[in-house]
């Protein structure tokens, strides 16, 4: 068999076979060991012979049959007849996985892991533990690594140190954003900005959790990219790409087989590079109903490449899909290992083999793209929500766990997993927690006050009824007879309880006026508008004229007490 006939045969119902057959008898030891043993004998000179020589694959069929010889039951076997390993072609292959979750953080502050997700990966922790030769290269959902610091479990905290653990070791890690997001859809909208910051905290994550940096320099790409989606990538790190087959168009030729890599070349002239997963490779683990049966096929498909004399080169990328069993994927990675002619490479060394023996392709590939989720609706919400986010922490200052939670909050919310009715339950609960710091601030009604000279610093009262220290800006206007010498805003810092507040102004005219304090936020819009109250001041200064006569009136009782004393002293010299 070649590669395409190998998939037939193993995909069909009735597979039409020419049999050369022997029968086998099972004793009852073999039915309480579960174990039979034979050998496969290829001379034609004997009896029993399988018709076989060294360069192919076959079918083996084996039909078990009860004692009335009715209603066998069918197992398929390829039968791998290699050469002498000195002939073999070597194979070179990267494993690869991405796996995805929903967000553990819920709208009311609670963490709910999603079981299947960590299911998986912990399967896929052990298999490694049983395969210390085995390095694969997985993205993993940075927010389900919040989770599992959040829990309480036993087994998630012991799952989460062996993910750090591997981490070092085996797991080679690419980023991805926080939680599962297209960044076409977000490019698609004129928001990349957000799916940016998505993969930044993503990466925050994985090096909080794991104590690793993940590599921005590769990317798994939904079926939703176009080019541009390449170039916002690109721009943001990312050197190569990885995406499926029917992706791409046109599809590579026959001769480009064990080549996964090709370039694309974007409008401005950026060549990028594409990791294209093989088909077949990958259609045994994903398409075939019996797992078990599919690693024999797997190494069997290996095998034909290997024994494939034209090409030279074969290099091939295998993703493990997420429902994989960890028994199927111990039997995978056991399997291949033993494969004296597969070499297991990480996948930037794979890139960097094949990129020194790249044959030149003119192919103009294009990326063939599905329409990505549409979020729209969405924006104007996480626009206002941020807003009111960056607010309050300019108010209870930064960095405080209140802020991070509301910034969680936040991004969960551009989870594809998210409708627009749970998305808005975030939403309100991040306003729900930002009203609670508006309504920590009081300050007492009817504050007058009396001014007496023409400068003077106002006492006002102020209310700080938060556990810890705010920051807000006093907005002051006045009815034209005050003025404000150090401006119209006043930014203040706030102890928890009463706080008394000195407010420079400068009187014009005597008599009544009222000034209006507002009290918001710190920030650039002092979008948060957390009290208000004004302030009866009552000015009783004298006026310029006022001054005069006073002043007048002081000379004159000095000068008449003068002229008294002098003449009462000249009455007694004359009596004398």
């Amino acid at each position: 068999m070649n590669r395409d006939s190998l998939t037939k045969i193993f995909t069909a119902t009735n597979p039409e076979t020419e049999m050369s057959s022997f029968q086998l008898s099972i004793t009852e030891e073999h039915i309480k060991t579960k174990e039979i043993n034979f050998e496969v004998n290829t001379n034609i000179n004997e009896e029993n012979y399988v018709f076989s020589e060294p360069g192919t694959v076959r079918p083996l069929v084996i039909k078990s049959f009860n004692s009335n010889q009715k209603d066998p039951e069918t197992l398929i076997f390829p039968l791998i007849h290699l050469f002498e390993s000195e002939t073999m072609k070597p194979v070179s292959l990267s494993f690869i996985k991405e796996i995805t979750a929903e967000p553990p953080l819920q709208h009311d502050g609670t963490y709910v892991l999603d079981r299947q997700v960590i299911n998986q990966l912990t399967d896929l922790v052990e298999a490694l533990k049983n395969n210390s030769e085995i390095e694969i290269s997985v993205s993993l959902p940075p927010a389900t690594l919040s989770g599992l610091s959040q829990s309480i479990n036993p087994k998630d905290e012991i799952l989460l140190l062996e993910l750090k653990r591997l981490a070092k070791t085996q797991l080679h890690i690419i980023s991805s954003p926080f939680v599962t997001t297209d960044p076409e859809s977000w490019r698609s909208i004129n928001r990349f900005e957000t799916y940016n910051d998505l993969l930044t905290r993503g990466d925050l994550q994985i090096n909080n959790h794991l104590q690793i940096k993940p590599d921005r320099s590769f990317s798994f790409i939904s079926n939703g990219a176009v080019i541009e989606t390449l170039e916002a990538l690109n721009k943001v790190g990312v050197k190569t790409f990885i995406t499926e087959l029917s992706h791409i168009d046109p599809k590579p030729r026959k001769e480009k087989e064990g080549n996964p890599l090709i370039f694309i070349e974007g409008e401005n002239g950026n060549i990028f590079e594409v990791l294209v997963l093989d088909k077949k490779i990958n259609s045994y683990l994903n398409e075939l109903s019996d797992r078990t049966l599919d690693v024999d096929v797997l190494l069997a498909d290996l095998s034909l490449l290997a024994m494939d004399e034209i090409k030279r080169e074969k290099n091939f990328i295998i993703k493990i899909p997420n429902d994989m069993s960890q028994n199927i994927m111990n039997q995978i990675f056991t399997s291949i290992k033993k494969l004296p002619y597969v070499d297991i490479k990480p996948i930037a060394d794979l890139v960097d083999h094949i990129e020194k023996d790249q044959p030149l392709d003119k192919t103009k590939y294009i990326l063939w793209n599905k329409s990505p989720q549409d979020i729209t609706s969405r924006v104007p919400n996480q626009n206002l929500a941020k807003a009111a986010i960056n607010a309050y922490s300019e108010v209870i200052g930064e960095p405080h766990p209140n802020t991070s939670f509301l910034y969680e909050l936040l991004d969960t919310t551009s989870a594809n997993e998210l409708n627009e009715n749970k998305a808005s339950k975030y939403f309100t609960t991040i306003y729900e927690e930002i009203v609670k710091v508006i309504d920590g601030f009081t300050s007492p009604q009817n504050q007058n006050v009396r001014l007496t000279s023409r400068k003077a610093e106002l006492p006002f009262t102020l209310q700080n009824n938060l556990s810890h220290e705010a920051n807000v800006v006093l907005i002051l206007q006045s009815d034209g007879r005050i003025s404000f010498p150090e401006g119209q805003t006043l930014e203040v810092r706030l102890r928890p309880g009463t706080n008394k507040i000195k407010i420079p102004v400068s009187s014009r005219t005597s008599g009544d006026s009222q000034i209006r304090i507002g009290i918001r936020s710190p920030d650039k819009e002092h979008l948060l508008q957390l009290d208000s109250n004004s302030l009866l001041i009552r000015t009783t200064r004298l006026s310029g004229v006022g001054i005069i006569l006073f002043v007048g009136a002081v000379f004159f009782l000095a000068f008449w007490w003068l002229r008294s004393r002098r003449l009462r002293s000249i009455h007694m010299q004359e009596e004398i």
